[in-house]
C-alpha cells in the first residue's frame, strides 16, 4: 500500500474521532446526537472496482491524493463543507443526500454548464491554461476568472458544497483546488483559488482554518 499520505489521513480519522463528527462540517451544528456519523464515516472506503469505473466513466484518471483518500479513509461524505463527494458507490449516490457523486456531478457540468439556465448554446470544456491572461486582480492578491455560464474547465471536479452558493472543486490536470461562486453578472460566475494542492485543503480543515 502507498503510504505517501499516511500521515494526513492519520490526522483526519483523529480530528473525526475528536470532533465526535465524522461528516461534513457544514452539518455539524445541527445533527442529531444519535446521528451515525457521530461514530463513523458514512461509507467505507472506495474498492479498486469502483475507482476504475469511476475513471472510466469520466474518462480520465483521478489524482493520487483524491483516489487514496477514497481507498483508505472513506468514499466521501467527510471535510470543510458539506462533505466532499464520493466515487461511484460513495456519498452522493443515493437519491436523498444533498450531493452527487463526482462522476454524475462532472457529467452535469459537461452537459448543462455552471447553472442550468435556458438557453441554446452548449457547452464548451475549456482548458485553464488558455485563461492564464484572463484573471483580475483581487485585493487578497490571489485573482479570480469569470467564466460564461456555457463554459465548464475539463476535468474540473466539484468536491463540496462550501455554503452561500460556493463549490470547492478540484483541477485534476494542475492538483489546485478552486472555488466556484456566482458573480454579479447573470451571465457568468467565478472561479478563485482556493489551495494549491488538495493535500494543503485537507490541511487547512485539520487546522480549523475558513475554507475558502
Amino acid at each position: 500500500m502507498d503510504t505517501t499520505f499516511t500521515g494526513l489521513f492519520n490526522r483526519i480519522r483523529e480530528k473525526c474521532q475528536r470532533d465526535g463528527w465524522y461528516g461534513g462540517k457544514l452539518d455539524l451544528r445541527p445533527a442529531r446526537p444519535d446521528h451515525p456519523q457521530r461514530l463513523g464515516f458514512a461509507y467505507p472506503p472506495a474498492s479498486e472496482e469502483q475507482l476504475r469505473a469511476t475513471e472510466t466513466a469520466l474518462g480520465f484518471l483521478l489524482p493520487p491524493v483524491l483516489r487514496a483518500l477514497y481507498v483508505e479513509v472513506a468514499n466521501g461524505g467527510f471535510g470543510p463543507g458539506a462533505g466532499i463527494s464520493g466515487a461511484l458507490g460513495g456519498y452522493g449516490s443515493r437519491t436523498d443526500e444533498p450531493a452527487m457523486t463526482i462522476v454524475d456531478d462532472y457529467h452535469f457540468s459537461s452537459q448543462v454548464g455552471y447553472a442550468n439556465m435556458e438557453r441554446s448554446d452548449p457547452v464548451r470544456l475549456v482548458d485553464l491554461a488558455d485563461y492564464a491572461q484572463h484573471w483580475k486582480p483581487t485585493p487578497s492578491g490571489k485573482g479570480l476568472l469569470l467564466l460564461p455560464y456555457a463554459v465548464w474547465p475539463a476535468q474540473l471536479l466539484t468536491l463540496e458544497d462550501l455554503g452561500c452558493c460556493m463549490h470547492a472543486c478540484l483541477d485534476c490536470k494542475t492538483g489546485r483546488v478552486f472555488c466556484t461562486a456566482p458573480s454579479a453578472s447573470d451571465t457568468e460566475y467565478e472561479l478563485g483559488p482556493v489551495a494549491p494542492s488538495l493535500e494543503d485543503y485537507l490541511e487547512r480543515w485539520l487546522r480549523d482554518e475558513v475554507v475558502p
